[in-house]
């Protein structure tokens, strides 16, 4: 005579060792901070050739509106060293002009001024990856809420 059991229950599906990576994790912000020394590289090399580094408000400010766009596009634990390589090549080569690092007022006022654009940067593009979340559960809400209606 067969006896009547409840089958073993199914084992749950092991969790996976590394999360998947989401949409916003792509290959694209892990090569940020590479991306943007070639292109601080760049940028000192231009203001040396052309004699702007001279200009160092200029010069400064190119290199404010470098980082805060470096800094939008990387993710925010590379934040920090964005803005270190950024004030390292603006400090060691436009300000002192012989790859020398130096902490005279100049130089920490830039490295403030650096921070605070890397910061913008960082914070402009957290509000629209935000407004982009916003947005796509709104869809999605709206979405089912049509679905359902008809």
């Amino acid at each position: 005579m067969a006896t009547l059991h409840h089958p073993v229950p199914a084992h749950p599906r092991p969790t996976p060792r590394f999360p998947a990576p989401r949409p916003a994790d792509t290959p694209g912000r892990d090569l940020v901070l590479p991306v943007g020394a070639a292109a601080s590289a760049v940028a000192v090399t231009a203001l040396l050739v052309t004699d702007e580094a001279a200009h160092l408000t200029l010069s400064l400010t190119a290199f404010a509106l470098l980082t805060a766009a470096v800094t939008a596009a990387a993710r925010l634990r590379l934040v920090p060293a964005v803005v270190l390589v950024s004030w390292m090549f603006f400090d060691g080569f436009v300000v002192n002009q012989r790859s020398e690092l130096a902490w005279q007022p100049a130089d920490r006022t830039s490295l403030w001024v650096l921070a605070a654009a890397g910061l913008a940067g960082a914070g402009c593009a957290a509000a629209a990856r935000a407004v982009r979340t916003v947005w796509a559960a709104r869809a999605v809400r709206l979405s089912k809420s049509s679905t359902q209606g008809s």
